[in-house]
């Protein structure tokens, strides 16, 4: 059984906050991620290489949505040969770059979210958050 908690540090990382205090915000830009939570100080890598269970949330996600959009189209036009192949190929080859880039912070956040769940840190917020 998954406790309220769960759903509560996965709906902080939807919404791209902080998953010790839920109101700061992960990122600065795009692809530019604060250091510490601007309200809570909290450090968000807590170690090197931390952010290499996103990378693979986002492989697996994206790879999976390619997956699920082209291989019934290309299945059709394999077992049909009126139905064009390269219009479909053409169609998916942009998805396996475009997918990645557009899930990076939610993948990150994402994770961050499952390894306070699975790893709560000793970090206690400022009172009064």
């Amino acid at each position: 059984m998954v406790n309220n908690g769960y759903w509560r540090l996965i709906g902080r990382g939807l919404l791209l906050r902080c998953p010790v205090c839920g109101q700061g915000k992960l990122f600065r830009r795009w692809f530019t991620m604060y250091d510490r939570c601007p309200i809570c100080n909290f450090r968000f890598e807590r170690e090197d290489g931390y952010f290499t269970g996103a990378m693979a949330i986002n492989l697996v996600i994206s790879e999976l949505l390619v997956a699920v959009a082209i291989v019934p189209f290309a299945a059709m036009s394999g077992l049909n040969p009126a139905i064009p192949f390269w219009p479909i190929m053409l169609a998916g080859l942009p998805l396996p770059i475009m997918l990645p880039l557009i899930f990076f912070r939610h993948s990150r956040a994402l994770w961050m979210s499952v390894d306070h769940w699975w790893n709560p840190p000793n970090y206690r917020p400022p009172q009064g958050i």
